[in-house]
């Protein structure tokens, strides 16, 4: 059953980006500088969990679901050739973390962190067996979070690091950028701590999920208004990209195109965004707390 199940999501996925290339110009499911992206669906009926992650090399997504026995499942998309594949020997997990320049994938869950070699298709143990793994980030190495524990980790040559500025803060999520600043929510607020910095300062008293794209850049999106932000690194301050159209962009990232992939707490669906270079613009619509991010094509 779950086998066939798959079969229809992939061909479902294949009929999607198919429909957005016939249609061209006829969606603008998202606006990002102006510029109208359609959307694709990669995955649905089963609850995603945990982060999303990225290898840019070959364009793979890798997530986890779980299904309705329930059993729990750690799979790999492949975007360009469309098709699910099963990581092996591990089956829950809630981190995710790509070295781009290996193609390794840590993946962390109850019993530690993981490394996926997607060349052999082997799982191996990679450390921390005792730690139940809440987030992780590769750049260089493992920077990871261990659940309902304070602080923010690094791991290296099986050697588990804490980062001492980050020490008595609970963190829910995180991003290392570009300049090896440290961006993360903590208790509803976004704060960031500066490469070589001994104390973070508050960013923003919004909340926002956090990411990064092929450059690096920090990215940042607040689900309730679906609008999506960047870092100007002039200013050091965050600029509007644009907006999601509809739902509530929960996880996202950026392939090798440095297009976006995002999951949708409302619909538990998974979308693909890609430029079909219509004109858009992005307005307010409500106030306050009601406040949602409007696109309108400009086709007409």
């Amino acid at each position: 059953m779950i086998k066939k199940k798959m079969k229809n999501l992939i061909i479902l996925f294949s009929l999607s980006a198919l429909t957005t290339l016939i249609s061209g110009k006829s969606h603008c499911h998202a606006c990002f500088d102006g510029i109208c992206y359609s959307k694709a669906l990669i995955f649905q009926n089963y609850p995603i969990s945990g982060q999303l992650a990225i290898d840019r090399v070959d364009n793979v997504i890798y997530f986890h679901y779980e299904d309705t026995r329930p059993s729990d499942h750690s799979v790999a998309f492949d975007l360009d050739d469309v098709r699910l594949l099963f990581i092996p020997d591990i089956q829950f997990s809630f981190a995710r973390a790509v070295d781009q320049a290996t193609r390794d994938v840590y993946i962390g869950g109850a019993n530690g962190i993981y490394r996926y070699n997607p060349t052999t298709n082997e799982t191996t143990l990679y450390g921390l067996s005792d730690k139940t793994i809440w987030h992780m980030q590769y750049k260089e190495k493992v920077y990871y979070t261990i659940f309902m524990t304070k602080g923010l980790y690094t791991f290296e040559k099986k050697q588990s690091k804490t980062i001492a500025a980050l020490k008595d803060y609970n963190i829910d999520d995180f991003i290392v950028d570009k300049r090896d600043d440290i961006y993360f929510m903590s208790n509803f607020t976004v704060y960031k701590l500066g490469k070589g910095e001994k104390k973070p300062s508050i960013f923003s008293n919004i909340i926002y999920s956090l990411t990064t794209d092929i450059n690096e850049n920090a990215y940042f999106v607040q689900s309730e208004t679906r609008g999506l932000y960047k870092i100007d690194y002039r200013t050091g301050r965050l600029t509007e990209i644009g907006a999601f159209g509809s739902g509530s962009p929960f996880r996202t990232v950026f392939d090798n195109y440095n297009n976006v992939i995002y999951y949708d707490a409302v619909s538990d669906q998974l979308f693909y965004l890609t430029p079909n270079y219509g004109k858009c613009k992005v307005t307010n619509d409500g106030k306050g707390k009601k406040l949602k991010k409007k696109v309108s094509s400009l086709f007409e």
